[in-house]
């Protein structure tokens, strides 16, 4: 009888386990690409950093994921998380998210080479780890910089290409080839290269353009720096008016 108790509570929690891993592929299997980062995009632009937590524990599965798309996916999320977190200084979880947006990108890209658009967010990653300071400053700014020349070889056009240079040059410090002036130049580029393209650039990332509404954020941001109020409010509005949701465009386009 022990041993038939004993048996009926070993099967019960293979039951238990097999059921849990059925539901957890289950929530997987209802995600896409296109619609992890669509949320991510959100979460990000109503600065919900909560949301982007829960959707990466959704994603985790594809941290290590073969398939190019859902493995960029995942770090677009981390992405976002890291943008959202040094804008809270939070410094803890940058370099969590920082860490795993580099760790997977780096792994997708020794089988996916010419994926022009990982290289850029891999850059992208590292320029805004480079900002957290301290030794590995040096160290993220230079492979920020590998990472985009990688992306421009590939794709010198490509609107977030552009977009992420900009990222890269206006915000990593001055020691590390930081240039704000440069980087307001390769925003206005990339505002003029988003202006077209955009099906193609979904396409590319099964269905989710992302990038238009920040670079006119940005390219407002510039103008108002440079003290020119007209063209940053128009910059500001356009901004808001391709992202609704997106809370500082709104709040930088309210007079």
């Amino acid at each position: 009888m022990i041993f038939l108790r004993q048996v009926s509570v070993l099967i019960g929690a293979l039951l238990t386990v097999t059921s849990v891993v059925h539901a957890q592929s289950v929530a997987t299997a209802a995600l896409t690409p296109a619609s992890v980062m669509s949320d991510a995009q959100t979460a990000y632009f109503t600065e919900s950093i909560s949301s982007l937590d829960a959707l990466s524990k959704r994603a985790s599965a594809w941290a290590e994921s073969p398939q190019t798309l859902q493995a960029y996916a995942y770090a677009y999320v981390q992405f976002r998380e890291l943008q959202l977190a040094l804008l809270g200084d939070d410094e803890k979880r940058a370099k969590k998210v920082g860490g795993l947006c580099v760790d997977t990108l780096e792994r997708l890209l020794k089988s996916k080479a010419d994926f022009a658009e990982g290289h850029a967010l891999l850059s992208a990653c590292y320029g805004y780890l480079a900002n957290l300071g301290g030794f590995a400053a040096i160290r993220n700014g230079s492979r920020s910089g590998k990472a985009i020349e990688s992306a421009l070889a590939l794709a010198p056009d490509h609107a977030r290409v552009l977009l992420i240079n900009g990222f890269g040059v206006y915000f990593r410090p001055a020691f590390v080839g930081g240039d704000k002036v440069a980087g307001c130049q390769l925003f206005a580029d990339a505002a003029t290269a988003f202006e077209q393209g955009a099906e193609t650039r979904a396409a590319a990332l099964g269905g989710h353009d992302w990038g238009a509404a920040e670079v006119y954020y940005f390219k407002g941001r510039c103008a108002r720096d440079a003290g020119d109020t007209a063209t940053a409010a128009t910059a500001f509005a356009r901004s808001a008016q391709l992202a609704p949701s997106f809370k500082r465009a709104v709040k930088a386009a309210t007079p």
